[in-house]
């Protein structure tokens, strides 16, 4: 995280500055009673879509297990006495044949437990128990999974305590089980805030990291270690909290599934933007939420002021990582570098480029705010390859894309919307940014692609050769260095280009920035190009609007 950048905003909103958002409070105690309004709302209304899902499934009108009430919508039903008896049912029929296996079932079952321990029956608290003792619980394979793992039996080693081996599912005695457990979860802290977690900053997997830290915090028994937890959950919201834009996560990140990359605002964060953050033009009730919702930890005021204060414009740099390297590489994690301007009317934020994480990785886009979807802009080139998976994961090369793409769908997809790259690099200064692509002879889907949704204000394409965009809150500028097509879709215009080197120049601008989009548009084809030997040598230059040049090569 930018400490140039957060400190100065921090320190700002300590002083007591005013600002005209809404959202921006002025003492804890003021953003804690709006967050508690929030919280009830959300508990309230999903307890009504409980008792709905409920009179359904036993009316025998959805059997399918994802229309059944959740195990942590049991918390609600019991504690609230809206129907104890069904929470009851909910909690150990999970228990008994779990619908999700692994690292999922032992973190929501303990915390449906945990949260209900006290008005619980005792035949679900005995199934509880026995489940932790007859189902083989898999760990999983990524870095998510793994902090969902050991806080779920970090929990319940602490509940059940003294008990030998051969009482769980391991082996391990509880002792052994909550050492192992803290000592993998300390690892991933000491880790995370050193170099930077691998799944770094995504839409859909940051509320997986904090799922499990609102658990450690409220139940953990440990002091030393509730308090390491809090500082987690202050220390990734405030990193989610630079890169918040009216619910969005703008900017790019480490895993983002293509459907959520071309309509930010459906990707779980939001739901926790929403309540956390108080995004009125997005409210979404989730149950993932809930474990937050019950929770007794609350964001500092500091870091709610941070995601929702735009009065003033700010570029920040972070650097992340990759998630370990098994093969084809030097070190075992590259660093990620990251860069994001922000303002109030749009973010235009970025990776370096490079393969920084298989399968789902989100380079770049321009991000605006608003009521509606499809609120954002990028380009991608749509690799796929055994090697690049043979990286990350300890499989078989030769057949890891096949094996990806049954869980993944898209993975292979000349058309994805999701994409690493090693022939893909950007240059980003403020709000300028430069990307360019030198793809290989016989690379599979050798082209590049624009998302370009149709809710633009207006996507005009000047004779200059420019790509004029009015977002309906700022100006959008984007010149492509090689020939294209479009191709009509659904909800987009797909800008796509088959030349090996390609690339794009990019500028936003807010409305304040220029009399109107005229004068934007004036500006823009005024702006000096050298690009005319970049077909042979991948070098060019550009001069920004205000008078910056930047040179970039391949």
């Amino acid at each position: 995280m930018s400490i140039r950048i957060f400190l100065p905003t921090v320190l700002l909103i300590l002083l007591g500055s005013s600002y005209s958002n809404a959202q921006v409070f002025q003492t804890q105690e003021a953003y804690n009673e709006v967050w508690k309004q929030r919280a009830v709302k959300l508990i309230d209304t999903l307890g009504t879509r409980s008792l709905i899902k409920r009179d359904s499934v036993r009316a025998g009108l959805s059997l399918h297990p994802r229309h059944y009430v959740d195990v942590m919508e049991s918390v609600p039903l019991i504690n609230r006495g809206i129907d104890p008896a069904y929470g009851n049912e909910i909690i150990t029929k999970e228990a008994n044949k779990p619908f999700r296996g692994g690292m999922f079932f032992i973190h929501d079952i303990m915390g449906a437990y945990l949260y209900t321990r006290d008005k619980l029956g005792q035949e679900a608290k005995d199934a509880v128990r026995q489940s932790l003792k007859r189902h083989t619980i898999y760990r999983g394979d990524t870095e998510n999974h793994w902090l969902l793992y050991y806080a779920g039996l970090y929990l319940a080693a602490q509940t059940f305590p003294n008990d030998p081996g051969t009482e769980w599912f391991n082996g391990r005695s509880s002792d052994e089980n909550l050492r192992e457990a803290r000592e993998w979860i300390e690892h991933w802290m000491d880790l995370t805030t050193s170099i930077g977690q691998g799944e770094f900053d995504s839409p859909t997997y940051i509320t997986v990291f904090l799922a499990p830290l609102y658990s450690i915090y409220q139940f953990s028994e440990d002091q030393v270690f509730k308090e390491k937890a809090r500082v987690m959950l202050d220390w990734i919201w405030a990193d989610y909290a630079v890169d918040y834009l009216d619910g969005r996560y703008a900017g790019g990140h480490s895993r983002d599934y293509t459907y959520d990359t071309v309509q930010p605002e459906q990707a779980p964060s939001v739901a926790w933007g929403w309540l956390h953050f108080g995004t009125e033009s997005i409210p979404r009730y989730e149950i993932t939420n809930l474990i937050s919702a019950f929770s007794d930890y609350r964001v500092p005021v500091a870091i709610n002021n941070l995601a929702n204060d735009r009065e003033v414009p700010y570029t920040q740099y972070e650097r992340k990582r990759t998630r370990h390297i098994m093969r084809h590489g030097t070190v075992k994690n590259e660093p990620v570098y990251k860069t994001l301007h922000m303002t109030s009317t749009y973010a235009l934020g970025s990776l370096q480029g490079g393969i920084l994480q298989p399968i789902q990785q989100h380079t770049w886009d321009v991000t605006w705010p608003g009521k509606g979807n499809h609120h954002s802009v990028f380009s991608l080139h749509p690799y796929y390859e055994g090697k690049e998976l043979a990286m990350f994961f300890p499989e078989e090369e030769e057949w890891l894309s096949d094996e990806v793409d049954r869980f993944h769908v898209v993975y292979t997809d000349p058309n994805k919307w999701n994409s690493s790259s090693p022939y893909e690099m950007t240059f980003q200064h403020e709000n300028t940014l430069i990307v360019l692509y030198d793809i290989a002879e016989g690379t599979n889907h050798p082209h590049i692609d624009g998302f370009f949704p149709k809710n633009l204000k207006a996507r005009e394409v000047d004779a200059s050769g420019w790509i004029f965009m009015d977002t309906g809150t700022s100006w959008l500028a984007w010149y492509p260095l090689r020939d294209y097509e479009w191709i009509e879709e659904k909800f987009n215009w797909r800008l796509r280009s088959n030349h090996l080197r390609n690339g794009l120049i990019f500028e936003a601008a807010q409305y304040t920035d220029y009399a109107n989009f005229e004068a934007f548009k004036r500006q823009i084809r005024s702006n000096a190009k050298d690009i005319g030997r970049f077909v042979s040598n991948g070098y060019l230059a550009y001069t920004r609007a205000d008078g910056v040049k930047l040179e970039f090569g391949i």
